[in-house]
């Protein structure tokens, strides 16, 4: 089977990738530019981490206009990077991910959404999916497959499977700032750092 993953250059796709690639299935990356704050980093992440995994290159959809319009601590530095809500931002993704698989004729995509009971936001939950699924199934009169194959994994199991794997965990780009350093406020940050397994994430500043 081909699977169209989206992929952002932080740990969750990157291991989505390496699960799939384990079942045996085909997969063509693709990283969307919607306008977040971290888009440079979270590309130059991604192209690398495919590149040492062996993965084939990620196709770039540039989007960002979306980004620029609806604010959000993701798009927009004048907005606290600790409200990161972003309305339909994973539906956005799934459509676009969904057209792409259209144009390659593949019938599954693949999202790494993390255990539900962590979730902040509506549009990561196991009932958001089959609804979503159900829109793309008929917006295309087509029958596809959304892939959620971390759904009932936490941030740490997640870091423990890159490590099993052997994704160099240093060359990933998890925070939603855009820095160098990791901010250690926004949503991305305090996943790793709930997790207890900062220490592998070496981009952390001394006060996190």
């Amino acid at each position: 089977m081909d699977v169209v993953v989206l992929v952002s250059g932080g740990i969750d796709s990157i291991v989505v990738c390496k699960l799939i690639e384990k079942q045996g299935d085909s997969i063509y990356p693709l990283f969307i530019d919607y306008g977040q704050l971290a888009a440079k980093k979270e590309w130059e992440a991604c192209q690398q981490l495919l590149s040492d995994c062996s993965f084939p290159k990620a196709e770039k959809m540039d989007v960002s206009g979306f980004g620029r319009v609806i604010p959000s601590g993701l798009t927009d530095r004048t907005k606290d990077i600790q409200s990161p809500f972003l309305p339909c931002r994973n539906l956005l993704f799934l459509t676009l991910a969904a057209s792409y698989a259209h144009t390659k004729g593949c019938k599954a995509i693949a999202i790494g959404l993390l255990n539900e009971k962590s979730h902040l936001f509506p549009d990561q939950t196991e009932a958001f999916i089959v609804n979503a699924n159900f829109a793309i199934n008929s917006a295309l009169d087509d029958n596809f497959i959304i892939l959620t194959p971390l759904i009932q994994f936490s941030k740490s199991d997640v870091i423990k499977l890159a490590e099993k794997y052997s994704i160099p965990l240093q060359k990933t780009y998890s925070c939603h700032s855009g820095e160098d350093v990791y901010c250690g406020k926004c949503v991305s940050c305090k996943e790793i750092l709930a997790s207890g397994e900062k220490e592998k994430i070496k981009q952390f500043g001394e006060g996190d």
